[in-house]
């Protein structure tokens, strides 16, 4: 259980808060291609590099801008470099993508990555750059958070660029025209439901056609039943999909279903149109991660951002009522197969990337907490503080998908959505999930 986030993002917020402020060119072979011909006057080759990130929705657009002033910034170090950039949906990337150019050892040279399972399964195949000694030539062991989710065999894989917090936002002005105040046990949870139903709100807003975002509450509610290492325990036997917990946990969130409180047909929603109901006001509630703060905070995208607030999962009994789910899960990762030029030009990028003034540019423009602990957070909005406030003292976990095999996430998405859609219940979905995760452990 890591604490060190949690005191980071408190120490990052000591200055207190005030308001807020594509294709890719490649041979035959998915290899980036070299240009033979000499830069006007330098004499340096030309040569091209691939950079892949999943920035592809307009809340995310302004994370693209930062990157291309980085990118610029970086072209003009490294004679000759010319950096290309593709973007590309995160889960077609993570689920999709990667494993098959890892698979072919042709991963992208620079690209936007999970830590956690995904980062430990690319090590293994060697086609991942350790970093440990470039972390440590330019002094970047001590001013970033937490390596912990790209750290495999004791190697750093990966650099994570912002941490995050999960829980609920919610709609202070709705909750003030109702009488209601953010609940602190799962039962008051249930009467604000209630509540806000019975008053025509869509109490909670999920988008369900991105199978990910249905697991984020029950995932939640099990390492709050369970305690924090619930998750962690499934690779070794210690704990089940069928342990009594689980089945609580997913059950409760069925019950969540059955009662109305999602966003109707949420099927045919995607989690950005259910950030897009919550950030309209249509919805009074909805469970994500500080990353929706991009729109939820943004004036010009959500009516919310002047009546934003937050509280984590309600008390339940649990070994896990002191914990959240907070980590730095994500952040660029790089090819094995670099040549002298292109090491230069990711020394560069990571050199350029990883300073202050773009980490406080991330938080000040898409509200995303820094991997890097700052000094100056004049500008920062209140709600950056709210949520670090509400998890000040608690113990920290990371989301489930960094701590089970790729398939499970996917068997679980899958499972989840047949339970949506009625065709299967929770007990046999937990079942068929706890058969599917031996056959996994089997594996080496």
């Amino acid at each position: 259980m890591k604490r060190k986030l949690i005191r980071g993002m408190a120490l990052m917020l000591l200055a207190g808060t005030v308001l807020s402020g594509c294709g890719s060119t490649e041979d035959d072979h998915g290899n980036d291609s070299a240009v033979s011909k000499e830069q006007g006057g330098t004499g340096a080759k030309e040569f091209e590099m691939s950079l892949r990130h999943t920035f592809i929705n307009e809340a995310d657009q302004s994370r693209v801008a930062m990157l291309n002033d980085v990118i610029q910034d970086v072209e003009k170090q490294v004679p000759g470099l010319k950096i290309v950039t593709e973007g590309v949906d995160v889960v077609v990337n993570r689920s999709t993508k990667l494993k098959a150019e890892f698979a072919a050892g042709t991963p992208p040279k620079i690209f936007y990555n999970f830590g956690g399972s995904d980062t430990e399964n690319f090590a293994k195949t060697g086609h991942m750059l350790d970093l440990t000694p470039i972390v440590e030539e330019l002094g970047l062991k001590d001013k970033i958070q937490d390596f912990s989710e790209f750290t495999v065999d004791g190697k750093i894989y990966g650099i994570p660029d912002n941490g995050y917090i999960e829980g609920f936002f919610y709609n202070k002005q709705i909750f003030s025209k109702l009488n209601l105040t953010p609940p602190k046990t799962w039962e008051e949870f249930l009467s604000v439901c209630e509540t806000l139903k019975k008053s025509s709100y869509t109490p909670l807003a999920l988008g369900a056609a991105d199978a990910w975002s249905i697991n984020m509450i029950p995932t939640n509610l099990a390492a709050v039943l369970g305690g924090p290492d619930m998750f962690r325990g499934l690779k070794t036997g210690q704990t089940k999909w069928t342990d009594p917990e689980m089945v609580e946990a997913f059950t409760k969130d069925k019950e969540l279903l059955d009662k109305g409180y999602y966003t109707d047909n949420t099927l045919g929603f995607k989690h950005s149109e259910a950030q897009s109901q919550f950030a309209s006001g249509k919805a009074a509630m909805i469970f994500d991660g500080t990353w929706g703060l991009n729109t939820y905070a943004n004036k010009d995208r959500s009516v919310v951002a002047g009546n934003l607030g937050f509280f984590k999962v309600p008390n339940m009994g649990g070994k896990g009522d002191q914990a959240i789910n907070a980590s730095f899960s994500t952040g660029y990762a790089f090819s094995s197969h670099l040549d002298e030029n292109e090491t230069k030009a990711v020394k560069a990028f990571i050199k350029e990337y990883y300073q202050e003034k773009w980490q406080k540019r991330q938080l000040l423009e898409s509200n995303r907490f820094p991997s890097m602990i700052l000094t100056d957070t004049e500008g920062v909005e209140p709600i950056i503080k709210e949520v670090s406030d509400a998890a000040q003292g608690l113990a920290t976990f990371p989301a489930f998908d960094a701590l089970v095999q790729p398939k499970i996430k996917t068997d679980l998405e899958s499972g989840m959505q047949q339970v949506v859609g009625g065709k299967i219940s929770v007990d046999k979905m937990l079942e068929n999930m706890q058969a599917s995760q031996e056959q996994e452990n089997k594996k080496k």
